[in-house]
C-alpha cells in the first residue's frame, strides 16, 4: 500500500495490484457477466464505461465498495459486512456465494428505471437462498425526493409512467398514496420529501430475492469515510436513513418509535403488510426484510 500526502494534509491511499490472480470460491462478476478476479478487473469491469468516467475516483463510493471487496488479492466479503450478518439470527451462518456488480432489477410499470443494486449478492443460510443487496455510499445523498424525482420524470417525457411506479412503491411500501389527487398531479406531502432511492432500493431487493427465490432478503448501506466525504454529509444521510426507515417500520408492524440505525446494527426481519392493488404486481410481501448498515472509516 501506498500513501501519498494530499493539500492541507490528509494522506491517500493507492492500493498496489495483487502480485498473481487467486482463485476464488467467491465468484463476482461485472455488469456485463465479465468475471471478478482482483480489484483491476472491478476497476475494468464493475461500472458501465459511462458510469465509469463519472464516478471512479478514489475516495467516492464505487472505487471503495471496489477495493473493500477486493484489497487482499481476490473477492471475499469484507469484515464489516460478515460480522454484520453473524449479529442478527436471522441472518447468522449466511455464505455469500456469488455476486453481481451494477446489477438492475426491474421495476413495474416501465423499462426505464430499473433498480441498479451496486452489488447483488447471492448467498446460502442453512439450505435457503439469501438475497443480500448492496447500496454503497461515501457521502452522496440517497438521490433526489420523491418530488424531485417526479419533476424530473415529467421532464423528460410527458407521457412518462413514473408517476404509476410511484404510487405503486409508497401504496405498496407504506400503505399510503403518492398523490393527493386522481390524476396524479399533486405530490403527497406526506412522501414527497422521502427519498425516492430508498423507495427503489427496498423493493428492488424484495423483487431481487423473488427472482432468485429467497427466504430471506437483506438491504444493506455500506458506508465509506474517506478524506473525500464530509462528516455533515455523512450525517445527513444517516438522518434521512432513519427518518424514512421509522416511518417503514412503524407501518408494517415495527416499533413506532424513533429508529436511529448505527453502523454495525442491523434491524428485522420486517414484514411487509399484504397490500394487494388490482391489476399490479403485488410486494413480496411474505419475504422476510433484513435493512442493515456498515461503515468502513479509511481515515483511522
Amino acid at each position: 500500500m501506498v500513501y501519498d500526502e494530499l493539500p492541507g494534509g490528509g494522506t491517500a491511499r493507492h492500493p498496489q495490484p495483487p502480485q498473481k490472480a487467486v482463485d476464488s470460491h467467491l465468484e463476482i462478476r461485472g455488469h456485463a457477466g465479465q468475471q471478478i478476479r482482483s480489484f483491476a478487473d472491478w476497476e475494468k469491469h464493475a461500472l458501465p464505461p459511462y458510469r465509469k468516467e463519472q464516478h471512479w475516483k478514489e475516495g467516492r463510493s464505487a472505487f471503495e465498495l471496489g477495493w473493500s471487496w477486493t484489497s487482499n488479492g481476490e473477492p471475499a466479503g469484507p469484515a464489516e459486512l460478515v460480522q454484520l450478518l453473524e449479529s442478527q439470527e436471522g441472518t447468522r451462518r449466511t455464505v455469500i456465494k456469488s455476486g453481481i456488480t451494477e446489477h438492475e432489477t426491474a421495476l413495474p410499470f416501465s423499462s426505464r428505471g430499473a433498480r441498479c443494486h451496486d452489488l447483488s449478492l447471492q448467498a446460502e443460510r442453512d439450505g435457503c437462498v439469501v438475497t443480500i443487496c448492496i447500496e454503497a455510499k461515501a457521502d452522496e445523498p440517497f438521490g433526489g425526493t420523491v418530488a424531485e424525482e417526479l419533476r424530473k420524470a415529467r421532464q423528460r417525457s410527458s407521457e412518462t409512467r413514473f408517476p404509476e411506479r410511484l404510487d405503486w412503491l409508497t401504496r405498496s411500501l407504506l400503505g399510503v398514496p403518492a398523490f393527493r389527487d386522481d390524476e396524479r398531479l399533486l405530490v403527497s406531502d406526506v412522501v414527497s420529501g422521502l427519498p425516492y432511492q430508498l423507495f427503489s432500493a427496498i423493493a428492488g431487493t424484495l423483487l431481487e430475492a423473488q427472482l432468485q427465490g429467497a427466504t430471506t432478503a437483506v438491504f444493506v448501506v455500506h458506508e465509506f469515510r474517506t478524506n473525500l466525504t464530509e462528516d455533515a454529509k455523512l450525517a445527513a444521510n444517516a438522518g434521512a436513513l432513519n427518518s424514512f426507515l421509522h416511518f417503514f417500520c412503524s407501518v408494517n408492524g415495527g416499533p413506532d418509535e424513533d429508529l436511529h440505525l448505527r453502523p454495525g446494527e442491523i434491524i428485522g426481519p420486517i414484514s411487509i403488510t399484504e397490500r394487494p392493488l388490482a391489476g399490479v404486481a403485488v410486494m413480496p410481501f411474505q419475504i422476510p426484510l433484513f435493512i442493515g448498515k456498515v461503515r468502513t472509516d479509511r481515515l483511522i
